[in-house]
């Protein structure tokens, strides 16, 4: 599978973007009195799904299960020619982009539950029930 290789610069490019966003999440929760905001690191877990595709049920981390031409088959957005794999959930990416709906689940799932690593410095469902007063 030579060539199915991620993109170095441009994830390293996130990479440090997310860390400052990360410290601006940490700012602005220190000096926005009343407001809470926290951050997602979707990167670190789509990053985590890819590594560890199997153990998710998943078959395949780069080919997605709907392609037409091109490397990964992303030359051409995903359209009525295309092919599409027959099981959706066994496919991390749906076209060469976006995720499919098992690998989404999975995401939201994290993001609603995970611990700091995922979602700092609280997730969705703690901060759901935050008791917060005016």
């Amino acid at each position: 599978m030579a060539g199915y290789e991620c993109s170095v610069e441009p994830n390293e490019v996130a990479q440090m973007y997310n860390l400052k966003l990360k410290i601006l999440v940490e700012e602005l929760n220190n000096n926005l009195q009343g407001s809470r905001f926290v951050y997602g690191d979707v990167f670190r877990i789509v990053y985590d799904i890819i590594q560890n595709y199997s153990s998710y049920g998943f078959e395949s981390e780069k080919i997605p299960c709907c392609s037409l031409v091109g490397k990964v088959g992303g030359l051409i957005p995903c359209g009525p020619p295309s092919k599409v794999c027959m099981d959706r959930s066994k496919y991390v990416f749906w076209d060469p982009y976006h995720p499919t709906e098992a690998a989404n689940i999975i995401i939201a799932r994290r993001l609603l539950s995970g611990d700091t690593s995922d979602i700092y410095p609280i997730n969705l469902r703690q901060l759901a029930n935050l008791k917060i007063y005016a």
